[in-house]
């Protein structure tokens, strides 16, 4: 689903203007993507938790090769549903 997709269903199931529902998810996007930059986990109830992870550095080596390539250190994000949700994908697969 594309955002254009998303502001349109929940503009049909709120009534509300499809421009006032791009206004809301724009400002909830910018203020999930600060608290993140701020390396604060951002959890939804029912949903699940975007959490910042801290990814050391390290050395690798290139497949193929023996040489060896150091990767600094960096932070990336990582999803962790919630039961409920894991619970109703695992029902909508039962389904198919």
């Amino acid at each position: 689903m594309k955002k254009s997709m998303l502001v349109q269903q929940i503009a049909e199931k709120t009534a509300l203007p499809k421009s006032e529902v791009e206004i809301i998810i724009n400002t909830m996007l910018d203020t999930i993507t600060d608290a993140l930059k701020n390396r604060e986990a951002v959890s939804f109830i029912g949903f699940g938790s975007f959490v910042p992870v801290k990814k050391n550095a390290r050395e690798i080596y290139i497949p193929g090769t023996t040489k060896k390539v150091k990767v600094e250190e960096k932070y990336g994000i990582r999803f962790r549903p919630s039961k409920k949700l894991k619970m109703i994908i695992e029902e909508a697969g039962k389904e198919e």
